[in-house]
């Protein structure tokens, strides 16, 4: 994720956020810079009953930047990430107020001890600081996500059996 991050602090997202609320972003040494993802939201593509589709990533790119009121992810957020692969970076604010945080997913893998480690939500602030409230409301998104993934999982089910 930490690429990401990279190539979406050289290509300075925070000047162009007035042109659209979600870009493409690619990997860090690509050279090119944020997409605007123009009439595309998470937040709205997410929130849509079922599993959101694809996003429309521009060719080549690897993650998604959101500008938003909160860095607070929302309760389908989860869909993007984990669904589809794909890590959101949650960015608010300009200059000294600004506040970006990277969302992603660890799928369940086998650590270096031929260990297996439980599949997980990554949360990285990649820059500001958390207030209190950013962090308790952060803690209760991961923890919500469970519960989503659980209500999803049904109405999949339940609409696979009704296409049977």
């Amino acid at each position: 994720m930490k690429t990401v991050l990279t190539a979406l602090a050289l290509a300075g997202l925070g000047a162009t956020a007035a042109q659209a609320d979600c870009y493409s972003i690619y990997p860090q040494g690509s050279g090119q810079e944020p997409v605007p993802m123009v009439g595309y939201t998470v937040t709205e593509a997410a929130d849509l009953d079922g599993l959101m589709d694809e996003p429309p990533l521009a060719e080549g790119a690897n993650a998604i930047a959101c500008e938003r009121d909160s860095i607070v992810p929302r309760p389908n957020d989860f869909e993007l990430v984990r669904y589809h692969s794909t890590p959101l970076l949650i960015s608010t604010g300009e200059g000294e107020d600004a506040q970006m945080l990277i969302l992603g997913f660890q799928p369940a893998m086998e650590d270096e001890n031929g260990e297996m480690m439980e599949p997980q939500y990554r949360v990285q602030m990649a820059q500001g600081g958390l207030s209190d409230d950013e962090r308790t409301g952060i803690i209760g998104a991961l923890e919500g996500f469970a519960e989503s993934e659980q209500a999803l999982d049904a109405l999949l089910r339940a609409e696979a059996e009704q296409d049977s």
